[in-house]
């Protein structure tokens, strides 16, 4: 059976980085949210929060249309993004259309820890302008996206991952389940530890 990989989960949580490590773990293409709208950005510009808006919705249409290719040919692949509900059912609709599994790993963190990561990532990081519009700089600002994120539920078979620091990128046990979801062996992530 064909496998689809959806990183998704809070920001600053590290699903760019670990994706790229699946990536190369299994030999799968992987597509980032962050570069195709830092491509997007540079391509047709922003001058508002709402035209950045749009290009993220541009760029989750993007993932999408990428899967579609990919599952014409059968190839395995592994999407990075805050993947939002719609586009979660989206992505599942499709997936089981064209014959894939779909495994998502959600990545929490907690808020205070993630948004101090935060902080460092966009004053002491070369960060592409198109991730700078927002107030997320601000605790209570940035606090309530994650809220508003995780209260989003999520379609399909979820490993919930802690990423309060980044051992979970070589944790045996994250890793070997995920080996097993590629692999095609008997692996049901356990529901009941989803991380608050």
């Amino acid at each position: 059976m064909k496998k689809l990989l959806l990183v998704t989960g809070d920001l600053a949580t590290g699903k760019s980085t670990f994706a790229g490590m699946l990536s190369k773990r299994y030999d799968t293409n992987v597509f980032y949210k962050d570069s195709i709208k830092e491509v997007l950005g540079d391509t047709i510009g922003f001058s508002n929060r709402e035209e950045n808006l749009k290009l993220s919705k541009a760029t989750g249409e993007l993932m999408i249309h990428i899967f579609s290719e990919f599952a014409k040919l059968g190839k395995n692949l592994i999407l990075e993004s805050n993947f939002h509900e719609e586009d979660l059912v989206r992505l599942q609709g499709m997936a089981s259309e064209s014959g894939y599994d779909v495994l998502v790993l959600a990545l929490r963190g907690e808020v205070e820890t993630l948004h101090k990561r935060y902080l460092n990532r966009i004053y002491h990081e070369n960060r592409h302008p198109v991730h700078l519009s927002t107030t997320f700089d601000v605790f209570e600002d940035f606090k309530a996206y994650i809220e508003r994120g995780r209260k989003e539920k999520i379609i399909g078979e979820v490993l919930y991952i802690d990423a309060n620091d980044f051992s979970y990128q070589t944790d045996k046990e994250v890793l070997d389940g995920i080996d097993k979801f590629m692999q095609g062996q008997d692996f049901t992530p356990d529901r009941e530890k989803e991380l608050k």
